[in-house]
């Protein structure tokens, strides 16, 4: 099966680091934040000040205590940040030591959940993680380059194929429905069989993201769920099988408008440290994600296998007019630009309509629309183009919890 996506972005931002050196730079701090995880109500299972080894968890989901959270890293609790109402914000975990746990081996379900590696697992529709007795209509595993920079996949793949199928082959245990790996034209990352399917996808952005795939192979709706994991955590999957030990590290593009490297680094890396040994990069302007989407942080969010460095503006404005300017800009003025949302959107969706549902708060025509379909993620090429200002991915969120406080999921 083969798609070709002919919606969507061209933004050629910068070099891309495939055939760059590899970088292992000193990052001797990570952080879990609560941001990458909606609606997950967290309990604590550590202070600051407390020792932690690499797998050890920090914290559970209230609500689903099995749902672990684990250290991307061995050291102690240097900070736990707090929000409104108590919730966590960040907690960061300082140290380089390579104490690690040691899981035992057993039910794939419940080393998944002690290990940390169940939230690796993301629902459509609302993007959650999934209940730890769920069972899905099926499992994408996204395998395709989603946004300008970022690596190859398959450059990545090809020192971890062992670990990938074994990876794919635990996917499988968990469902009796298929498991799609979604990938570029090419030989199969993985031979297909029975339930394992192989579909391909070409296009420009979004058409690596989960969200256009699932919506090309097997549209979600109130009735039918499916789960999505990116590769490199499939990867870590099959490495947990493999040594009883979590995956720490994860491979990444460092980019900026003239140079791109590549590095491994722990999950949750703190970005100033990622970049420390870089020259090429600015410590004060780095963002979570693309230089499209991604988000000024200070830490790598859970989700993101991309650090782009943007520079300040030489006249000393502020460093978003340079990524403004290189990027498919909105048109001044009020008016919606109907057509180059529609060019933008690669879903049988309407985009117009919705998002002035989302807008207004309509939920009954957002979720008519086919709102249950996206994520936050869906929504930054509309964002984007929009002469509003308005955040889309924050209003679908806002949005689809409301459907859940209704119960009507």
């Amino acid at each position: 099966m083969h798609y070709d996506t002919r919606r969507g972005i061209e933004a050629p931002l910068g070099p891309t680091p495939q055939g760059a050196p590899l970088k292992t730079p000193a990052v001797k701090t990570v952080a879990l934040l609560g941001d990458d995880y909606p609606n997950v109500v967290f309990d604590l299972r550590v202070k600051e000040g407390d020792a932690v080894r690499a797998g050890q968890t920090l914290c559970v989901d209230r609500r689903r205590p099995e749902i672990c959270f684990a250290a991307a890293a061995s050291g102690h609790v240097s900070q736990i940040k707090l929000g409104p109402r108590r919730r966590l914000e960040m907690l960061e975990i300082t140290g380089a030591g390579d104490d690690a746990v040691n899981f035992a081996k057993g039910d794939l379900r419940k080393l998944l959940l002690k290990a940390g590696a169940w939230p690796s697992f993301r629902t459509r529709p609302f993007g959650l993680i999934p209940d730890p007795t769920a069972t899905p209509a099926a499992i994408f595993v996204t395998t395709t380059k989603s946004t300008p920079q970022a690596l190859d996949p398959h450059v990545v793949l090809t020192t971890e194929t062992v670990d990938f199928e074994r990876g794919v082959a635990a996917l499988l245990q968990l469902t009796t429905c298929p498991v799609f790996v979604c990938q570029r034209k090419g030989a199969p990352l993985s031979p297909p069989r029975d339930r394992l399917k192989i579909a391909t996808f070409s296009g420009p952005y979004p058409s690596g993201n989960a969200g256009p795939q699932i919506h090309r192979l097997m549209p979600v709706s109130r009735q039918r769920m499916v789960w999505d994991i990116g590769y490199q955590d499939v990867v870590a999957i099959g490495h947990l099988l493999a040594t009883a030990q979590i995956k720490t590290t994860r491979s990444v593009s460092v980019s900026g408008a003239k140079m791109a490297e590549v590095a491994i680094v722990p999950l949750g890396a703190k970005l100033s440290e990622v970049v420390g040994g870089m020259d090429h990069f600015d410590p004060d302007n780095l963002l979570s994600g693309s230089r499209l989407t991604g988000q000024k942080c200070d830490y790598l969010a859970r989700r993101d296998l991309q650090i782009s460095a943007l520079e300040t503006d030489s006249a000393g404005g502020s460093f978003w007019h340079r990524i403004l300017d290189a990027l498919p800009a909105a048109p001044t003025g009020a008016t919606l630009p109907t057509e180059a949302f529609e060019r933008a959107f690669p879903f049988a969706i309407l985009p117009v309509p919705l998002m002035r549902a989302l807008a207004v708060g309509d939920v009954e025509t957002a979720e008519r629309l086919g709102c249950l379909e996206l994520i936050e993620e869906d929504m930054a090429p509309l964002t984007r183009l929009c002469p509003s200002g308005c955040d889309y991915g924050q209003l679908l969120r806002h949005t689809l919890n409301l459907i859940l406080s209704e119960g009507v999921a």
